[in-house]
């Protein structure tokens, strides 16, 4: 609630008063502070919470959270330098975007009418 008032002081100090009491904070607590980084462009910042979100709870926030990240790394071409997928895995939307590129013209009318051609040879046999 904090982050999403551009309150990240706040948000930050709250995070040291809770990790100075002993518990560490919850896994969509820091996903939160990814989110935020990530909207407003600060990759560094963003992949040092991530870092440490993973070094605690042993996994990344979802995907929604992820979601800026991915896009600033793809638009700066910076991936690979800093291993995203080794970090945080594979993008679960590049399916998505590969088939947009390579599988539109095969559903579309010019695409599958040779294919309706060669189903009604066969039935014709």
């Amino acid at each position: 609630m904090l982050l999403k008032n551009s309150r990240v002081s706040h948000a930050l100090a709250f995070k040291e008063k809770v990790e100075t009491e002993g518990r560490p904070i919850d896994i969509l607590s820091y996903g939160s502070f990814v989110e935020h980084y990530g909207k407003h462009g600060q990759l560094g910042s963003a992949l040092m919470i991530l870092k440490e979100c993973i070094a605690t709870h042993g996994s990344p926030p979802g995907e929604k959270n992820l979601k800026f990240i991915r896009q600033i790394c793809r638009s700066r071409e910076l991936t690979d330098e800093v291993g995203l997928v080794e970090l945080i895995g594979e993008d679960p939307i590049d399916w998505l975007r590969e088939g947009q590129a390579n599988l539109k013209r095969e559903y579309s009318y010019r695409g599958r009418r040779n294919l309706d051609r060669t189903r009604n040879a066969l039935l014709r046999i």
